[in-house]
């Protein structure tokens, strides 16, 4: 029985080379196929053979669902594909498309689909997306949109074939009939059957479906597929294909393409809830600390939410915030999958990342970023050492070396003022005792002077004036210089630090230092090549692997506790300045990079992500944000006057009180010591005075009695 059988419908086997002719035409060199069916399998096999195009392939259920046909599209995804065959039924595409829009792959550029619909009954499933500029190209066996059977209800190509088969059986038939009429010959049931199918191979009927012309093998040829391109809300014939070749071998026939004029392409989120993913990063994006009584949006704050919040109101789209479950920023994993935001927007998880996320080779590689909004540079972060207080600290303004040689030059002048007063009162014989300095006298001149002090003596001859004058303005530029030097050590804070470059701490060994895993600072770390780079790199990695942090509140909480310097960006960096008074920043700035707006490969609203940045940028609307969130110092310093002087503390000046009380307790034993020594004088002479007395009045009785 199957000599007799003839396909009215056209094999797909046949139908498979006009995906392989327009893909070819169109130039694609990365193609996707979705199939549901062993009809599927044709067509790829058949793109297959062209090995200059790169095919990749996802096969359906017959009845499949959302979260399996959104797996295919992100796989599509990474892999970088953009140009889809679909062969699906109804209800697959519908849902393949529509998860292809909430993914934002439906736009062009870049995405381009084909779809074989043969039957013209997917077009309700096309019309649902003429707000969106699109590139559709439909190949079907009747014309797009064709009102020959008004009310099949989506079935026009089921009753399209069957009109088909009636029509060419009644024609031949009674063709048939006549022809046996009026040859006077009764047909039995084979003969009429051979007849029959004679006259089916070689029909010249058109029916609905085109020329209904059979091969040998009773299968349809000499057919045309009817090329329709939809780009949104505009609908043209692009062209035919021809199972025959007509004119000079071309299969396919290609018209004028039609762009409609004053045509912009609407913001594909528009109207539409993004899903965006944040990092938990001050001041980029934190927990306010109510967060535990709020909900959705309103949990969080910080520039990146400001940021969002300005671009969504622009591009007039809403958004809902979720963090990263794993707290990472995104690196390329060993087995090739990427973690972190990077790994939530090829996993076609979030629709966009917000957040301190660098611009670098490798992650451009993965998924596309916009223009940058913020430009950062990696710093060091390290807490401010303790400072020592001494007791003492009124004698920092001059070096040992100056107090020895002050106290040296007391001692010589003393001595030689001495002499010169000496040698000029011995020339002078009109002098009185009154003026004459001793060698104590001269020590104490020398001494009051320093100290700016008076004193009863002064030098009366002129050397010893002129020493006197040289010793005077001596003692008042080094007066002058340790009370300048004074206020400066004791009122302004002074900050000395082990560490004042990155290159300090290559040279070093005791000030571990580190940076977070899987994040564009060690991504550039394990890849300069800078020397004091790669350096502190095998440092980092090797000899000292405990360094490294998984997040950046570990990172600060070791700074804060641990002789620890902590590499990251100088915008966190330089908040966590303002916000904690004991740390501090240390330059330069290195490795500038840009923080950008992550989006899927190839999605086709970075474009528009990117001008809303550039257009906050040129209102000054970015720069307030900015300022509202790194604007600012730390609460302690603002206390502090502009000078950066603090308060006289009792520590600092207590040696000055210790002298004092020293100087006291000298003079009171001194003083004591005169007393006793006085005392003890005085005594002495008393006795003396006495036994004299004694004396006196024994001579005086005894010379009574010898007269």
């Amino acid at each position: 029985e199957l000599e007799f059988t003839s396909q009215v419908s056209p094999e797909i086997k046949r139908s498979s080379e006009a995906f392989l002719d327009i893909s070819q035409i169109y130039r694609w060199k990365k193609v996707s196929v979705f199939y549901d069916s062993d009809d599927g399998i044709q067509v790829l096999e058949k793109l297959m053979t062209d090995h200059a195009m790169s095919v990749r392939a996802w096969r359906l259920p017959k009845k499949s669902w959302r979260r399996l046909i959104r797996d295919s599209l992100v796989e599509m995804r990474k892999v970088l594909v953009e140009r889809s065959v679909v062969l699906c039924n109804k209800d697959n595409t519908y849902m393949l498309l529509d998860e292809a829009r909430n993914l934002a792959m439906l736009s062009t550029p870049p995405h381009a689909w084909m779809f074989y619909d043969p039957g013209d009954e997917m077009k309700n499933i096309f019309n649902r997306y003429n707000d969106i500029a699109v590139n559709f190209t439909v190949l079907s066996l009747l014309p797009y949109n064709t009102s020959l059977i008004p009310k099949s209800k989506g079935h026009n190509y089921d009753l399209a074939l069957a009109k088909d088969s009636l029509q060419l059986v009644t024609s031949l038939t009674s063709i048939i009939q006549e022809s046996a009429s009026k040859a006077s010959i009764t047909l039995t049931d084979k003969s009429y059957r051979n007849q029959l199918n004679l006259a089916i191979r070689n029909n010249e009927e058109t029916g609905l479906t085109g020329y209904l012309e059979f091969n040998e093998h009773g299968r349809r040829q000499n057919y045309s597929l009817t090329l329709t391109t939809i780009t949104g809300s505009h609908t043209y014939l692009r062209g035919y294909w021809y199972s025959l070749p007509y004119v000079l071998n071309k299969r396919l026939t290609l018209f004028d393409e039609k762009h409609p004029r004053n045509r912009t392409s609407p913001f594909p989120l528009r109207g539409r809830v993004a899903k965006v993913v944040m990092i938990q990063e001050r001041p980029f994006t934190m927990l306010k600390r109510d967060h535990m009584l709020k909900r959705g949006n309103a949990k969080y704050e910080g520039f990146a939410v400001d940021l969002i919040r300005e671009v969504a109101q622009m591009l007039e789209f809403d958004y809902e915030i979720y963090l990263v479950n794993d707290g990472k920023f995104g690196n390329k994993m060993p087995n090739g999958e990427w973690n972190g935001m990077i790994g939530e927007l090829l996993a076609g998880n979030a629709t966009m990342s917000v957040a301190p996320l660098s611009i670098n080779a490798q992650r451009e590689e993965a998924v596309d970023f916009t223009k940058p909004f913020k430009t950062r540079y990696i710093s060091v972060l390290m807490r401010i050492p303790r400072r020592d207080r001494s007791y003492f600290e009124f004698l920092n303004p001059l070096s040992p070396i100056v107090w020895i040689c002050t106290l040296g030059a007391f001692v010589i002048v003393s001595i030689i003022l001495y002499t010169l007063e000496r040698i000029g009162r011995g020339k002078d014989k009109g002098g009185t005792d009154a003026l004459q300095i001793t060698v104590r006298e001269s020590f104490w001149f020398i001494f009051g002077s320093l100290l700016q002090g008076n004193t009863d003596s002064t030098p009366c001859t002129i050397p010893g004036r002129i020493l006197t004058s040289a010793w005077w303005f001596f003692a008042l530029i080094l007066i002058s210089s340790y009370t300048a030097n004074l206020a400066a050590f004791l009122t302004v804070k002074k900050i000395n630090t082990p560490i004042n470059s990155v290159t300090d701490l290559a040279q070093q060994t005791k000030i571990k230092y580190g940076t977070v895993k899987d994040s564009g600072v060690m991504s550039f770390f394990k890849n300069t090549n800078i020397e004091h780079f790669t350096k502190m790199w095998a440092q980092m990695s090797e000899l000292d692997p405990d360094s490294m942090v998984d997040n950046t509140t570990e990172g600060f909480k070791k700074v804060k506790d641990e002789d620890y310097a902590f590499f990251w960006d100088t915008t966190v960096n330089k908040y966590q300045t303002i916000m904690d008074c004991n740390m501090m920043e240390i330059g330069p700035a290195f490795d500038p990079k840009g923080f950008g707006i992550g989006v899927p490969p190839g999605a086709t609203y970075r474009e528009e992500l990117s001008m809303a940045i550039l257009q906050l940028s040129d209102r000054g609307r970015l720069h307030e944000i900015e300022t509202k969130w790194w604007d600012s110092q730390c609460p302690e310093i603002s206390k502090v006057s502009t000078d950066e002087t603090s308060e006289l503390q009792i520590e600092n000046v207590a040696g000055v009180f210790f002298i004092l009380v020293g100087g006291i307790i000298v003079a009171a034993i001194v003083c004591l010591g005169e007393y006793f020594a006085n005392a003890l004088i005085n005594a002495s002479k008393m006795d003396k005075r006495k036994k004299s007395e004694g004396k006196d009045g024994r001579s005086e009785n005894g010379g009574d009695v010898f007269l």
